[in-house]
């Protein structure tokens, strides 16, 4: 087993990763021993469970027919063509 500690990018990585995938054990347990003696990350993995907390409780509770939540269309166009912009920007 690999000793070494992971760095806070690789942290935030996983702890993204973790939401949709299960991880090693290796790599669970380098999170672990990272969540441990990094505030930050410990911030980090709480804000990303509360964001894919929020995102089940929507899921389950606004469905398309119901859901008064909708993008207009016009609106749904202004967005594509800002990401655009932003991303021919780079």
């Amino acid at each position: 087993m690999s000793k070494r500690m992971i760095a806070c990018d690789e942290a935030s990585f996983l702890i993204s990763y973790r939401t949709d995938h299960r991880l090693g054990f290796l790599r669970w347990w380098q999170l672990k021993i990272h969540l441990i003696t990094c505030h930050l990350c410990r911030k980090y993995a709480h804000q990303i469970g509360e964001l894919n907390q929020s995102f089940e409780v929507y899921r389950h509770h606004c469905s398309h027919e119901s859901c008064e939540h909708h993008l207009s269309p016009e609106a749904g166009t202004r967005i594509g063509q800002s990401i655009s912009r932003e991303l021919n920007a780079k």
